[in-house]
This record gives C-alpha cells, structure tokens and sequence, in this order.
C-alpha cells in the first residue's frame, strides 16, 4: 500500500476513536429522569445545581437556584466546584453537561455528579424555571 491509503486509514481510525470518544459515558455519572431530578430538588442543602449553558441562555430561562458556570470555563479550569455537596449539572438537551461531567471526572475522580437527562427540554412541567420578565 502507498503512503496515501495508510494516511487515510489512520485518519479513518482516529475519527473513530474520536466518536467513540464523545459518545462513551461518563463513569459514574448519574443521568437524572425528570421525576428523579424533581426528587432530589426536594432536598436543595444537598445539592449544587450547575446550569453549563452560556450566560445569555441562562439570563434567558434558568432553574430556580442553580448557578450558571459555562461549559467554556469548565473546560479552561476557570471555575470552582463545591466538594461538599451532589453536583447536578444541566443544559438545554443534556448534550453540554455530559461534556461537563467528563471535563470534571477526569480532574475530580471521587466528585458526586449527576446530570439531567435531556436537559431543559426533558422537563414536561416548567414551573421550577425562572424566566426573565421582559
């Protein structure tokens, strides 16, 4: 085989192993359903709920008590994270924040995290969403 079929064969191989990659799961990452999420906002001393999304989504339409910390600063190690408390983290479609919760596992071994399946969207009742008035 020439140079060229083996150039394109490792490309090949590392677009797979990079698919592989973002589509693996998280170890050890707790992926919430709306009725369990809905379960642990029960109890919000025990929670530090991280909303992943830009600023201007969050200004948008958030959850009532979370803290916006943007996948952006998450990767760039701009941010700080409680130790003390369960993680969940959330976004739109759930998408971002399991890219969030790799980011954190791969510095934080033993960190508590959970996310939101589907994120924003999976939530059939919106009343726990704090929208801003215009």
């Amino acid at each position: 085989m020439d140079t060229i079929t083996w150039l394109q064969i490792g490309v090949g191989v590392l677009f797979v192993v990079f698919i592989y990659d973002a589509m693996r799961p998280v170890r050890n990452l707790k992926q919430l359903s709306e009725i369990e999420f809905k379960e642990k906002m029960k109890m919000p001393q025990n929670i530090a709920l991280i909303d992943v999304r830009n600023p201007y989504e969050y200004e948008t339409n958030h959850i009532k008590g979370s803290i916006n910390l943007p996948l952006s600063k998450i990767k760039r190690n701009k941010v700080e994270f409680p130790t003390d408390k369960d993680i969940i983290l959330y976004c739109q479609t759930g998408i971002r924040s399991k890219q969030a919760a790799k980011v954190l596992r791969r510095r934080h071994k033993n960190l508590p995290l959970s996310h939101l399946k589907g994120g924003l969207y999976s939530l059939k009742s919106q009343t726990t969403l704090a929208q801003k008035k215009k």
